[in-house]
């Protein structure tokens, strides 16, 4: 939904869901992920492997012969670019606390915002065997996220007006930046850097010029107009994901109203609608459309506040049935979900999910009244919840709270406005990284015994198997302080036209369905 404002959505104002399905198609990464939110290797555009943990060494490799739409060859001065912007190596900003500039320079503007463990020396470049390494200031979990490819630095260096020489000059020997002597702009990155971050924008009204579209992908686009996009196979793609396809139409609306008669209509055979309803599903169904539903990664779960007493906190965990919860609310969409076991990941990232929950100290999904009773010495408690009351999902799970409370004599009820409240229902959206969602759950003061070391631990780990095992415990330390109940987590759900094939279901709410080069079209 929504329109095509930026051809960069990885910049902060070009991060829209629109914007990101299209860069899903046209921009090729070393890396992607999968319908459960797993990183996939794109062994078709080159490698990234891991060389050393402590000092973390991370090489990048280009295999020859893969060239950017244009004809223009990706290169290891590509990857350096894509570095340039991801690390934040050359800021020198200082930010008070509402996030404003005070005073330095932050050259790209990106929609996610710095990681301060992602820290890295400059890049060292092998031209000869054609890879670029990165060495970590610190081991960081994330290592395998970092993908690099970005915009072409030809493409940037011309619409910043500079010459890639310069622009890859000023990359290579720029001192990086310290907030704490903030240095004058260099001119050359500046200028890069206000290309980077508005050049790839597309103004309110204006006609996409298909030939100023440069993409590394296997598509290329052929016509724009205001609601449409209509992408050509590229036959000169030499990486791993050839689409079956000669072409696409990627078709924008305005609101979810819109799409959905589209899609009733005939008029769209493939499309991620999101969260829907019995109604909705009924309808879709009706008409003949193949709906697959699953979990996404946006959790509902109940958050104590830090200075609720800790036998109320057990009383309620111990008084709620999250099975009955997880099946009167979604069971009519999605029959087989089941209560939500973690405070870092859901079901939508799969087994990734399934391995965190063996042994990471969650609960039962059932009630447990009498030792909910024992736990409050059987006196009469009361749970002010704030909650977002516009929310159908959140106003279905406080009813059922309110009655399943007053089993063990709790009385669970909405907290005024001039109350603090002793829980929060709260939906968080989760990331597919367990390193990002234990340091989010951090951030928003969710805390157990140890969670803070336990974090920090974590972050120090570079094998995946060891980021799971750090995870579990930072799970078992919430569980044990009684942080706060999971609940369950939003349903997605794509939709697919009668004889369409190789679409399969993805996790992300408003992402395209992923491995679009196994889609096919109907059999005449």
């Amino acid at each position: 939904m929504g329109s095509v404002t930026s051809f960069n959505a990885a910049s902060r104002t070009g991060d829209t869901p629109a914007n990101r399905a299209v860069s899903a198609l046209l921009d090729e990464r070393l890396g992607s992920l999968d319908g459960n939110l797993q990183v996939v290797p794109n062994d078709g555009l080159g490698r990234i492997t891991r060389i050393e943990g402590d000092p973390l060494t991370v090489s990048y490799e280009l295999f020859p012969d893969r060239v950017w739409s244009d004809g223009t060859p990706v290169t290891l001065d590509d990857l350096l670019f894509g570095w340039a912007v991801s690390s934040h190596f050359f800021d020198d900003a200082t930010y008070d606390s509402s996030g404003q500039i005070v005073s330095g320079t932050r050259y790209f503007d990106t929609a996610a915002p710095a990681d301060p463990n992602a820290r890295t020396a400059r890049p060292r470049l092998d031209r000869a065997a054609d890879t670029l390494t990165l060495t970590y200031d610190q081991p960081f979990a994330d290592w395998n996220r970092q993908w690099l490819l970005d915009r072409p630095v030809h493409v940037v260096a011309q619409r910043a007006g500079v010459s890639v020489k310069d622009l890859l000059t000023a990359l290579l020997t720029v001192p990086e930046g310290d907030p704490t002597a903030p240095a004058t702009p260099n001119p050359v990155l500046a200028a890069a850097a206000q290309a980077w971050n508005t050049g790839f924008d597309v103004p309110a009204g204006s006609v996409v010029d298909p030939a100023s579209i440069v993409s590394s992908g296997p598509w290329t686009m052929s016509a724009a107009t205001a609601d449409t996009l209509t992408l050509a196979r590229r036959d000169t793609y030499q990486g791993a994901h050839f689409p079956g396809l000669e072409g696409l139409t990627v078709k924008f609306f305005p609101d979810r109203a819109a799409q959905l008669s589209a899609i009733e209509a005939g008029v769209v055979d493939i499309a991620n609608i999101g969260d829907v309803d019995e109604d909705e599903l009924t309808t879709l169904r009706d008409a003949g459309l193949q709906v697959t539903t699953g979990p996404t990664t946006q959790t509902l779960q109940l958050r104590f506040a830090n200075g609720t007493a800790s036998d109320l906190r057990q009383a309620v965990t111990l008084s709620l049935d999250r099975a009955a919860l997880v099946n009167d609310v979604l069971g009519a969409v999605r029959p087989d979900a089941r209560p939500l076991q973690s405070f870092l990941s859901s079901p939508a990232t799969g087994q990734l999910y399934n391995d965190l929950v063996s042994g990471n100290g969650s609960p039962g999904t059932g009630s447990d009244v009498n030792g909910a009773r024992e736990a409050l010495g059987d006196r009469a408690s009361v749970l002010r919840v704030a909650y977002d009351t516009t929310d159908e999902v959140s106003a279905q799970v406080f009813t059922r709270m309110v009655s399943m409370g007053a089993r063990a004599g709790i009385a669970v009820r909405l907290a005024t406005a001039a109350e603090t409240p002793e829980a929060t229902l709260a939906w968080v959206g989760e990331d597919e990284s367990l390193y990002r969602s234990a340091r989010d759950r951090i951030a928003e003061g969710v805390d157990g015994p140890d969670t803070v070391r336990l974090f920090a631990e974590l972050t120090k780990d570079t094998d995946p198997v060891d980021v799971l095992a750090a995870a579990k415990k930072i799970d078992q330390s919430l569980f044990t302080a009684y942080a706060g109940v999971p609940l369950m987590e939003r349903t997605g759900a794509v939709v697919t036209a009668t004889g369409v094939g190789g679409v399969t279901y993805t996790s992300e709410p408003n992402g395209i369905p992923p491995a679009f080069w196994t889609w096919t079209a109907p059999q005449p």
